[in-house]
């Protein structure tokens, strides 16, 4: 039972992420892009991943861009890098929170790296404006999170 509970909240926590990031919600959110295809990356961009702290953890990309992040995970813990609205970020780690024997996942806007290992995470920027990312796992997401700044073409 407690597996199926736990399947059904990650379900609907990636339906939700998935839904926002195709959308604008106007009060000055912004689009927050979309998966990008890896046959058309324009640059990659290397983030470290060390415990409670991302490396760099501000990213300026251009409005129009496909990015492969490059996450290598230093540190001794697994992480997640998670693409999302600050309020998405905030539900899903009380979600990761709430049931931390969760199976890790993979989904278009986020990626698990263990320790010693790298990872690669390909987005594409549609906006201008302020696009927030962070490590939802337990105890991580207060620490690690950064922000990737879209310049207008």
């Amino acid at each position: 039972m407690r597996k199926i509970l736990m399947a059904s909240a990650l379900t609907l926590s990636m339906i939700s992420a998935s839904a926002y990031a195709g959308e604008n919600h106007g009060s000055g959110d912004i689009s927050l892009g979309s998966p990008g295809d890896p046959t058309k990356i324009s640059r990659t961009i290397e983030i470290t991943m060390i415990d409670n702290r991302f490396k760099p953890s501000e990213v300026n990309v251009k409005q129009g861009e496909t990015v492969k992040f490059m996450l290598k995970n230093t540190g001794e813990k697994k992480h997640e890098m998670m693409i999302a609205s600050p309020e998405e970020l905030d539900k899903h780690a009380k979600m990761m929170k709430k049931f931390p024997d969760m199976e890790h996942h993979n989904e278009p806007n986020m990626i698990t790296v263990n320790s010693g290992k790298t990872g690669e995470l390909v987005w594409h920027f549609t906006e201008a404006g302020t696009v927030n990312f962070s490590c939802p796992m337990p105890g991580h997401s207060k620490g690690m999170h950064g922000t990737i700044e879209v310049q207008a073409k």
